[in-house]
């Protein structure tokens, strides 16, 4: 009985006494690894590695610095943007017409593919016309609404709307369909009406899916508005970056994309936070 007493008693003061040869104390370790396990810390490390190996690429002149700009000259470049107010001015530009586009995809994405998830008919009739639309690559298919819609903002929210339709519209119908066909009944057995069914069953039970396609078409959206301006425009990232390659500026066409980069993605993370308040919490 007292060696067992002993021995539990040693173990004890071996576990709390702190790490000796310069290691990390109990505390501390437990800090960072709960700090690592936030989300945003993967993406910052990545991001860390990545910007570390540019640098060394960049000291070693692995590319002509026409190619590869060092991480620095790109900070200096996006800094000058900043202070001179271009920055803001082309941004503003692109998400407009992104944002515009993005909302008359959605309006007639999603309005449309209700009743195709719903009538096999309209959806053998549409689908060969819906398929068209993403044939062509849009980079071909610009010039031809430019010259439709002219050289301003419609051309550019036409291109973003094609292109960030189509997966609104499969999301939206995959969506539908995937919804079991038993609690369609059962809530029409109890009474609800064609509108309540939808806003209290289906719409909840294909949100997710929707949700997919809105995180695709935000991004989309992006590319659309860079393609416009990369045809004819006089403002936007799209249009910076074509004026910066004219110029023969590297550093300046790495800050327009970086900055398109960064934007799209935060704009696919903020989807991804209205998913979690919408469903997952």
């Amino acid at each position: 009985m007292l060696k067992t007493g002993l021995s539990a008693e040693l173990r004890g003061r071996v576990r709390d006494k702190p790490a000796q040869g310069g290691g990390l104390p109990r505390g501390l370790l437990a800090a960072l690894i709960s700090y690592a396990r936030l989300p945003a810390v993967p993406t910052v490390v990545a991001v860390v590695i990545a910007l570390v190996l540019w640098q060394a690429a960049a000291d070693r002149a692995l590319a002509p610095a026409y190619v590869l700009p060092a991480p620095g000259k790109v900070y200096s470049a996006w800094t000058q943007l900043l202070l001179n107010g271009s920055l803001f001015r082309h941004v503003s530009a692109t998400l407009a017409e992104a944002s515009a586009g993005f909302a008359i995809a959605f309006v007639v994405g999603a309005g449309l593919g209700y009743p195709l998830a719903r009538s096999e008919t309209l959806s053998r009739i549409f689908s060969p016309f819906i398929a068209t639309t993403q044939a062509m690559p849009m980079i071909a298919l610009a010039p031809l609404l430019v010259m439709w819609f002219g050289l301003g903002v419609s051309s550019k929210v036409i291109i973003c709307g094609l292109i960030v339709f189509f997966p609104i519209l499969v999301n939206t119908t995959v969506g539908l369909r995937s919804i079991d066909r038993e609690l369609l009944d059962a809530a029409r057995s109890l009474g609800a009406g064609t509108a309540q069914t939808l806003w209290f069953v289906e719409v909840p039970l294909a949100l997710r899916p929707l949700l997919g396609g809105v995180r695709m078409g935000v991004t989309l959206a992006m590319t659309g508005a860079m393609v416009g301006e990369f045809v004819a425009s006089d403002s936007g990232l799209g249009f910076l970056m074509i004026l910066s390659r004219t110029n023969f500026d590297a550093s300046m066409v790495f800050a327009a994309s970086l900055t398109l980069a960064a934007i799209s993605t935060l704009l696919y993370k903020l989807v991804g936070w209205l998913e979690y308040v919408l469903i997952d919490w």
